[in-house]
């Protein structure tokens, strides 16, 4: 890869760390230096068929009126065997024999909870604990990502009432603000039980 191509440029710029996460970096930075980044609506270099996404994860922020890209950000490497790297073969091996938290089946994959990646200490594998993972079946992950996806674009948490259940959250309401905790995707198993428990304090 040419050391002036668009994706150096960019790594250049948004300065990823060894696990392949980097800071949300907003258009407006392309100045000067890095001005070839500039882009259109479709986001030449940052396509998720390009050579940046053949290597790393990203997230294209868009203006909800008119679809324009805002800002890029990286979220770790773009091959299953090098996420996991990134997790404690301990963790995986036990998140790995469990069953979906969903749909209680096996063949599960491990998911970080803390659906904003907020908490860059659960991608060093010395501080990262069990209880930051959860299982989930590929079909339930691919889900989940999808609607922190929306919650990291938007700032509203998943309504867990669309489920059937009663309450859309268990902790604080329906704006992100700075935590999943609460969230129906951020632990289901925890979500479960505290709406469980809070319908029998209630008689129902």
């Amino acid at each position: 890869m040419s050391k002036t191509s668009k994706v150096s440029l960019f790594l250049e710029l948004a300065k990823p760390d060894e696990t392949g996460n980097s800071r949300k970096v907003a258009i407006d930075e392309f100045i000067g230096k890095y001005s070839r980044l500039k882009m259109g609506h479709g986001g030449d270099w940052c396509r998720s068929d390009g050579n940046l996404a053949r290597m790393y994860i990203v997230e294209r922020f868009k203006e909800s009126n008119n679809n324009a890209i805002t800002a890029v950000q990286l979220f770790g490497f773009n091959t299953k065997k090098q996420i996991y790297k990134q997790i404690r073969s301990d963790i995986v091996k036990k998140i790995s024999s469990q069953k979906c938290a969903v749909l209680n089946i096996g063949n599960v994959e491990v998911d970080h909870k803390d659906g904003h990646r907020d908490d860059y200490d659960n991608l060093k594998p010395e501080k990262q604990k069990l209880e930051d993972f959860q299982p989930l079946s590929s079909a339930v992950n691919k889900a989940k990502r999808q609607h922190c996806k929306v919650c990291r674009n938007t700032k509203k948490r998943f309504d867990a009432r669309v489920l059937g259940f009663s309450k859309g959250c268990w902790a604080g309401n329906g704006v992100y603000r700075g935590t999943c905790v609460g969230c129906y995707w951020h632990d289901v198993k925890k979500f479960n039980q505290e709406i469980s428990k809070s319908s029998s304090d209630k008689g129902e």
